[in-house]
């Protein structure tokens, strides 16, 4: 299962990939929103993606609850017995008849229940601290990107202009990439002018929007990805301008 879950999700046994792909959590079944999908094993009760997951979850899984309940201990944090207990609880069956069923005292099946209300509370302190620490890290990165943004990315118009006649020909192409680094984001800044905010592009529309302006399209594309400009997927087919 995915680490970066949210708890709805989680809860619900699939996440959404993009605008239309229903992704199962237990398994590698999908289905696309776009489609309609048979889920009697015949084509004569039709259901959307969504609703396709859910029956797909209940037959395939028997349901999402159960489906949680019986991963690994090491993904739950379980024992045996907890999740007992919790299988029980969640079939809405009243603490006397849980104590017939497992013999023991309805003050011990309560004293579950409350244990499991405990770890409740424990849970969402420790998530909130957590994720106090994942913004605190955040703040910092962004505090030191933007240090590091006052540094090497802002210049003055006599500043540009003075890079652009220098480097720039009388078509707008550059004549070599500055060494000093400064120099080098003027024009790469004047460059990423040219990308469409929100629009993907694949490698090589980025490398024709490069060499547009510049010959090395290779170094120049590195150094968008470098400085922030440009975002990539990991298999590098998609980019976009951040």
């Amino acid at each position: 299962m995915e680490n970066e879950l949210m708890i709805e999700e989680i809860k619900k046994g699939y996440s959404k990939k993009g605008d239309f792909l229903f992704q199962c959590l237990y398994c590698d079944q999908t289905f696309d929103d776009r489609f309609v999908y048979p889920i009697n094993g015949s084509n004569s009760q039709m259901a959307r993606a969504e609703g396709a997951m859910i029956y797909h979850l209940k037959h395939e899984h028997d349901g999402s609850f159960n489906a949680l309940l019986n991963l690994d201990k090491n993904q739950t944090g379980l024992s045996d017995t907890q999740k007992n207990f919790l299988n029980l609880f969640s079939k809405g069956i009243d603490d006397q008849e849980i104590a017939e069923q497992l013999n023991i005292t309805t003050s011990a099946v309560r004293n579950h229940r409350f244990k499991f209300k405990e770890k409740k509370r424990q849970a969402k302190i420790l998530l909130a601290l957590l994720e106090s620490i994942d913004e605190k890290e955040q703040s910092n990165f962004a505090a030191n990107s933007l240090i590091d943004s006052d540094e090497r990315f802002v210049s003055t118009k006599k500043e540009r202009e003075k890079v652009f006649n220098v480097f720039l020909d009388d078509q707008g192409r550059a004549t070599q990439i500055p060494k000093k680094e400064k120099k080098r984001i003027i024009l790469i800044q004047k460059l990423a002018e040219n990308f469409v905010p929100e629009r993907h592009y694949t490698e090589k529309e980025i490398n024709a929007i490069i060499s547009e302006m510049f010959t090395d399209y290779v170094t120049i594309r590195r150094y968008l990805i470098e400085y922030g400009i440009l975002g990539r997927t990991v298999d590098g087919t998609t980019y976009w301008k951040i």
